[in-house]
Parts: structure tokens; C-alpha cells; sequence
């Protein structure tokens, strides 16, 4: 096991329901691969570098996961269909 970091970029436009929903599969997912969440850090709305679906703000997550990288593929396979999360992206920390 190592520890990531896994950055989420969801529509900001979302209500404090549709993105707890969607955090919330995000956590069963993980709970079913064996992932443990860490630390979860919600940055909230933030100005994004470029536009994403011609919007240019994103509400930002951050998670520290504890998590074999072998998962990495699969788990993005289902992130990929949830609408509501624009980007992510995992990252390996230093041990």
C-alpha cells in the first residue's frame, strides 16, 4: 500500500446535495477496493486556470488515500462516468 493524493474537480454549479451524493459514491468506491481515505480537505469554488464545460470556476477536493496503485486504472474507469466530477487526477506522494 502507498499513499496518493487524488485532486477532484466538480461543476460548481452543483447543490450541496448532488456533490455530497457524488462524493459519496466516490467514498463507496473506494470502500470497495479496499482504499482508505486518509484525510479529506475541501477546498471549495475556486477560479480555474482554463475553462471546463465553459465554466471558470470548479469546486476543488482533496483526498489522501492509502491505496494499491494497481487500483489506479480500474477506479478511473468509474470516476470517468460520473458527470459531475470534471477532473481528477492521483498523485503518488513521496514516503
Amino acid at each position: 500500500m502507498a499513499n496518493y493524493e487524488l485532486m477532484v474537480i466538480t461543476d460548481p454549479s452543483l447543490s450541496e446535495e448532488e456533490r455530497t451524493k457524488s462524493l459519496d459514491e466516490l467514498k463507496k468506491l473506494f470502500k470497495d477496493n479496499s482504499v482508505t481515505i486518509e484525510k479529506e480537505d475541501v477546498w471549495g469554488d475556486k477560479k480555474l486556470a482554463y475553462k471546463i464545460n465553459k465554466s471558470e470556476r470548479g469546486f476543488y477536493i482533496l483526498l489522501d488515500l492509502d491505496m494499491d496503485g494497481k487500483l489506479i486504472k480500474d477506479l478511473s474507469k468509474t470516476i470517468n462516468l460520473d458527470k459531475n466530477i470534471w477532473r481528477y487526477m492521483f498523485i503518488k506522494k513521496e514516503s
